[in-house]
């Protein structure tokens, strides 16, 4: 789908599945506001609760498994 040299960050590759239009943006970009149906379905990624979900809160969670799973008690 034309990703080739665009993913160089673990938020863009996670954007190019959430939020295709996120790839590339800053971490501030704002993908979802409070009153729409897409902010509805994630607002639990509103992790300040300011109403709006960016791409750094959405990403987080992914960020986080990724840092667990590189722990030293993962390794075989």
């Amino acid at each position: 789908a034309g990703w080739t040299g665009k993913l160089s960050t673990l938020s863009d590759v996670y954007m190019a599945i959430l939020w295709p239009a996120a790839v590339g943006k800053s971490g501030d970009t704002t993908l979802f506001s409070r009153g729409s149906i897409y902010y509805t379905q994630n607002s639990s990624l509103d992790l300040n609760g300011d109403g709006r979900v960016t791409k750094d809160e959405a990403a987080s969670p992914v960020q986080s498994r990724l840092t667990t799973g590189l722990g030293t008690g993962y390794y075989g």
